[in-house]
């Protein structure tokens, strides 16, 4: 494993696997942890992982558990405007993917609805935007509730497609947070009411794109309005997963993984790993989580003057 700093991926591999979901998954859990006495544990993960991890700090107190923050939403509520590891790697990964996207939307007249990642924080989605210019982003921050329609969502989307057919350009980009899929009205789509959940009771976004939601309401919207153009949907999302890593996220990653063991060394234990410039730091799990167990996301501050930059430069009708 000597080399693998430069590696996209993990080699460990991948689980969404809740050892608190069921009695059984529990029982097997538990014996695993006796069987290999172990005292400590390093998790590596997001929100659903982190939470998982405060569990196992609660259930075996133990067993020392540290976690790692690894979320390319950057939703993690990491001090200091710290973004979480991978963070930056899909963000360059990802603009180079929408840069591809507006060439082809100019040359072919087109336009394009681009899925991104981004559950509960639209970082991804607007760092994207920004970066490469694209027409208008969307993200899961503006809308408040489960109350909105994909009729709701499509039309801002149009009212983009309308003010470039104004100017005479019909074609663009429309990046949209795949996170607005939780804020829909599960009346409001069949599609919704009977989408898989998996075992941390969360939409399965594998399961269903928002995209496919989105785009009939956006070509029945258009040919209401007597718009001829061609809509198509794109998925920007496990292409940034697994990409060989920016030196930024490989030092990034070096410096987590030391801390965590550093941690235990330490005696410290249930909390999560973080990074704060030069200085190895933490933060317990109780400061966190809120009073309901769910975890304190970092999200976009649509007062922030980030945000209102951001805005600034999209091309939108509402």
């Amino acid at each position: 494993v000597s080399r693998i700093q430069s590696l996209g991926g993990s080699v460990l591999g991948t689980s969404r696997f809740n050892p608190f979901t069921h009695r059984r998954a529990l029982e097997n859990f538990t014996n695993f942890l006796k069987n290999f006495s172990v005292s400590a544990l390093i998790v590596v993960g997001g929100d659903g992982s982190l939470h998982i991890s405060y569990q196992i700090a609660k259930t075996f107190q133990d067993i020392k558990t540290i976690h790692i923050p690894k979320s390319i939403d950057n939703d993690l509520p990491l001090p200091n405007s710290i973004p979480s590891f991978g963070f930056e790697t899909a963000r360059e990964v990802g603009t180079k993917i929408t840069d591809s996207l507006m060439a082809d939307a100019q040359t072919c007249g087109r336009w394009y609805l681009g899925i991104t990642m981004g559950r509960q924080a639209g970082f991804l989605a607007l760092g994207l935007g920004v970066a490469s210019g694209a027409t208008l982003t969307l993200i899961p921050e503006e809308f408040k509730d489960k109350s909105h329609s994909p009729r709701e969502i499509a039309s801002i989307i149009v009212g983009s497609i309308k003010k470039r057919c104004a100017a005479g350009k019909k074609y663009g980009v429309a990046l949209i947070a795949e996170g607005i899929l939780d804020k829909l009205d599960p009346s409001s789509s069949a599609l919704l009411e009977k989408c898989p959940r998996d075992e941390l009771g969360r939409i399965t976004y594998s399961e269903l794109e928002l995209g496919e939601i989105l785009l009939p309401e956006i070509k029945n919207q258009l040919t209401d309005l007597g718009i001829s153009l061609t809509v198509r949907k794109k998925n920007i999302g496990y292409e940034l997963r697994c990409a060989n890593p920016l030196s930024f996220d490989r030092e990034y990653c070096r410096f987590l993984g030391y801390g965590a063991i550093e941690l235990l060394e330490r005696g410290v234990k249930n909390c999560i790993v973080i990074r704060d410039h030069q200085s190895l730091s933490f933060l317990p799990f109780e400061e966190i989580f809120k009073s309901d167990g769910k975890v304190r996301s970092r999200v976009v501050n649509l007062e922030s003057s980030f945000y209102k930059m951001a805005r600034s430069f999209m091309i939108r009708d509402d």
